[in-house]
């Protein structure tokens, strides 16, 4: 049930304007832009790269499940919307049979990185940065502060997924490898997804006219988190080719 079927029209539309308003200011599709994304998209990786950017995003794929368990435990036992819109991200990032981490290990082991090398790997500033961020957000008790951080991670996951798909068409990748991304791009990428329930979940909190500001932090700041892991992968790479 979207926002608009519960609120009164008028103040569904308001609601929904202000969140867009902050949306549009933070523009999440500048990720886009980065160095990381831009290599991604016109050249190949090779198999060191490929290795580097598996065992770092694998913390955004880490973080993604855990912080929707640590939101579920710290939340208000009888904040029952709020364990129920957290356990419905949840099912699809990991408890669900098409979860997104079985699709993640698929796709990382079709480029030669093993479950054991993802379990093994240690994350570097930046990723351990994103994760520190996120868990940060959903260790609290506030359910504003946990639906503000899961906009902000929604719309990046939905820019990032694109950018993704973009640089990894260049591949021969088999559907079953290449199912990460499909489910993404159902979830992530689609008017009906991930980032349509964030907004409608958020848009229905009745402190949201109060507390935009703080909502923006948040949302700058997840945003910032994501870039900077990509901007870390980059770093790697380009380490590399000076040594």
């Amino acid at each position: 049930m979207s926002v608009a079927e519960v609120l009164p029209n008028n103040a569904a539309g308001l609601k929904i304007d202000q969140i867009e308003a902050i949306r549009q200011r933070v523009d999440a599709r500048r990720m886009l832009r980065i160095p990381f994304f831009v290599e991604l998209k016109d050249r190949a990786l090779n198999q060191d790269e490929m290795r580097d950017f598996f065992l770092q995003y694998y913390s955004i794929v880490k973080t993604s499940y855990r912080m929707l368990a640590a939101g579920i435990l710290n939340a208000q036992p009888e904040d029952t919307d709020t364990i129920g819109h957290l356990l419905r991200f949840l099912d699809t990032e990991s408890g669900g049979e098409t979860n997104h981490l079985t699709h993640y290990l698929r796709w990382a082991e079709h480029f030669g990185v093993s479950v054991e090398d993802l379990a093994s790997s240690q994350p570097n500033q930046t990723s351990r940065a994103f994760d520190e961020i996120l868990m940060g957000y959903f260790s609290t008790n506030d359910s504003f502060v946990h639906r503000a951080a899961q906009l902000g991670l929604e719309d990046c996951a939905q820019v990032l997924i694109e950018g993704l798909d973009q640089g990894f068409r260049k591949y021969d990748i088999p559907t079953r490898a290449y199912g990460y991304l499909m489910i993404h791009l159902l979830l992530e990428n689609d008017e009906d997804g991930h980032s349509r329930w964030a907004i409608d979940s958020l848009a229905g909190a009745p402190d949201l006219a109060a507390r935009r500001q703080e909502l923006e932090a948040i949302y700058n700041r997840v945003y910032g988190a994501f870039e900077n892991v990509f901007n870390g992968i980059h770093e790697e790479w380009q380490r590399r080719t000076r040594h």
